[in-house]
């Protein structure tokens, strides 16, 4: 070996390698820095998982990447070419032929070998839709040939349909001329047997089988991840101890990049924590690395930046947290036992089965509650309820944030979280019922002559206060003077700031009670917190409020005629 011009022999390999996690976690520009200073560049290129090596690439940018492609194995090419060329399942030529040119100009010779024997099907394709090619005849001279065609060989004259694609397709034609003239002839007198429809789905297929052993599953197989797992039957199951056990393949690189990103304080990260044995962990890294492949391809998802992986760790961080917690009861070293015993992607469909449960019970009541039946759209159960049954009603459900992140709907990530829809939802299908009771006899108009729209807070809060103030209930909304008389007996005589006074509270159950037909401990136990809450809100937002000063335009829990 060769002495370095800046340091030493010696120096050069007392340097220590630099471990995967670390070069992974690094800006790109630093992590192509200590690559090209590292005594050994190769070895540790290619000793990265195909996977790390896509987001490194990505990190440092494909065309300052060039050093890195050149010292990549073919199996990473491969897999670089498996993830970058398609979308779905189109092959895409400008892909292609960015790829190409990345890797004629990293290294053409290897490129050369490896494109013609391994991927010489793609290069044809390739070929086929973007060259015009005739033959010379003996009749014919260079002159007879139009300015857009070329030849290398004075035989064969070709024609690039595209000049965007010119410099690229040149330089590969021109250099597989140079290498071996008599594969250059075979090439291209082999376009003309192309076809195209046929040899893009045989690549396809060849592409598939490959990725999925990496978990990039076809959809139908990748949907698998979602179906649902009962806690008992992941229990019942054969445990996965005697696979742990095995000896890793030596040739299977562990991919880290996905790992790297759990940032989620979860159960399920503080469980790995408590991981111990290093076969143990690395298993783990490879199934993780696999069970998020297989959520982007049954998602249906291109992960081509850092931001679409970041997604898809935390929902899979979050789903196998909400599996462990629903298993163990959140008993972190049950829960390490638990990672040690059974495959992560079952206890991600025991976490996902508990969103599932969520959705079914909401489609469930859906076909038989009594505001579909009175035709009321979603925006009847005021804003943070009707966004909550919009994200749980997606076809994947999520969870309601309330607007307090980027947006009101995202991937669960606790049992807490299940928990707190659970109880929302069972304080809307409870009010549902009541509200089916209430009026029960009396159809609800949904066009009233009103300054808002019907909601169950102003329809509940209305019908009330006429009931109250001993109003003809066939119209359903109040006068300004009928809303001021209203709330001079829902606050008493305390000033202010006003506080609903004992006596209308009583005056609502008995008001629910007797109009329900159902028992005031009933009510209670099903919708009082949820009335509780409705005149809290009323204090809250009328409370300061002189009944002189009361305008009816803001007032969204009664209806107010104009």
């Amino acid at each position: 070996m060769k002495k370095s011009a800046d340091q030493p022999f010696e120096k050069q390999w007392a340097v220590p390698l630099i471990s995967p996690e670390e070069l992974l976690a690094l800006p790109g520009e630093k992590a192509l820095e200590l690559i090209l200073e590292s005594p050994r560049p190769v070895t540790l290129v290619q000793s990265l998982a195909e996977e790390d090596l896509f987001w490194l690439v990505r990190e440092i940018g494909h065309e300052d990447a060039l050093p890195v492609l050149a010292l990549a194995s073919n199996d990473q090419w491969q897999f670089l070419f498996d993830l970058e060329l398609w979308t779905k399942d189109r092959l895409e030529i400008k892909s292609v032929n960015r790829w190409v040119d990345l890797l004629l100009k990293a290294d053409p010779d290897r490129f050369l070998i490896w494109g013609l024997s391994k991927n010489i099907e793609l290069i044809d394709l390739y070929l086929f839709k973007n060259i015009d090619l005739r033959i010379r005849e003996e009749d014919e001279s260079p002159s007879d040939f139009d300015d857009d065609y070329f030849s290398l060989d004075g035989l064969f004259y070709i024609r690039i349909n595209h000049k965007k694609y010119d410099q690229t397709i040149g330089q590969l034609l021109e250099r597989l001329a140079q290498h071996d003239l008599e594969k250059f002839h075979q090439v291209l007198l082999e376009l003309a047997g192309v076809l195209p429809a046929e040899v893009e789905e045989n690549i396809y297929r060849l592409r598939n089988v490959r990725l999925s052993e990496k978990g990039f599953l076809p959809f139908e197989e990748a949907m698998g991840i979602y179906q649902y797992l009962d806690p008992q039957t992941l229990l019942e199951k054969e445990p996965y101890l005697p696979k742990v056990t095995q000896e890793p393949q030596l040739h299977q690189s562990i991919p880290v990049s996905t790992s790297l990103l759990i940032q989620d304080q979860g159960l399920f990260y503080i469980s790995l924590k408590r991981t111990k044995d290093a076969r143990i962990l690395e298993r783990l890294q490879m199934e993780f690395a696999e069970m998020c492949n297989q959520i982007s391809s049954a998602d249906g998802l291109v992960v081509r930046d850092k931001e679409s992986l970041v997604d898809i760790v935390r929902k899979a961080c979050g789903y196998l947290s909400i599996g462990l917690e629903k298993v163990t009861g959140g008993d972190p070293n049950r829960a390490a036992l638990l990672l040690e015993e059974y495959p992560l992607h079952h206890i991600f469909r025991v976490g996902y089965g508990t969103a599932l449960k969520l959705l079914w019970k909401t489609q469930r009541w859906f076909k038989e509650n009594w505001f579909v039946r009175q035709a009321f759209g979603l925006s009847f159960w005021e804003d943070d309820w009707k966004a909550m049954l919009e994200c749980l009603l997606r076809k994947r459900p999520l969870y309601y944030t309330g607007f307090s992140e980027d947006a009101p709907c995202r991937e669960f990530r606790s049992l807490e979280e299940i928990t707190h829809c659970q109880k929302a939802l069972d304080q809307i299908i409870n009010l549902d019922e009541l509200l089916s009771l209430l009026f029960a006899q009396t159809p609800v108009a949904h066009q009233v002559q009103a300054y808002h729209p019907v909601t169950y807070k102003n329809l509940l809060l209305t019908s009330w206060a006429i009931d109250h103030l001993g109003l003809q209930d066939k119209i359903l909304s109040l006068s300004v003077e009928e809303l001021k008389a209203f709330f001079g007996d829902l606050w008493g005589e305390e000033a202010g700031p006003h506080r609903v006074d004992t006596r209308m509270k009583q005056d609502l159950l008995d008001w629910l009670q007797m109009r329900s037909g159902q028992a005031i401990d009933d009510i209670l136990g099903r919708t009082g917190k949820t009335f509780d809450r409705l005149l809290g809100e009323l204090e809250k937002e009328y409370g300061s409020v002189s009944l002189e000063d009361v305008d009816p335009r803001y007032v969204r829990h009664f209806l107010v005629r104009p």
